[in-house]
């Protein structure tokens, strides 16, 4: 009975499970890279703005 249980076929499920969510990590982790990515991106850009502005200021 308990061969049964544990043949492949019955632990497909699992594996299905398993792999679903090990895809649900990876595209959850990727989103959240690029979304700080973003955020990075627009944290140089304005201090970069700012540096450009304080040289135009001390070239006065």
């Amino acid at each position: 009975m308990l061969a049964l249980l544990s043949t492949p076929a019955n632990n497909i499920p699992y594996l299905f499970a398993a792999f679903a969510l090990a895809w649900v990590i990876f595209f959850g982790l990727l989103y959240l890279t690029a979304r700080r990515h973003v955020e990075i991106e627009n944290e140089i850009r304005i201090l970069k703005d700012e540096t450009d502005r304080g040289q135009a200021n001390d070239a006065k």
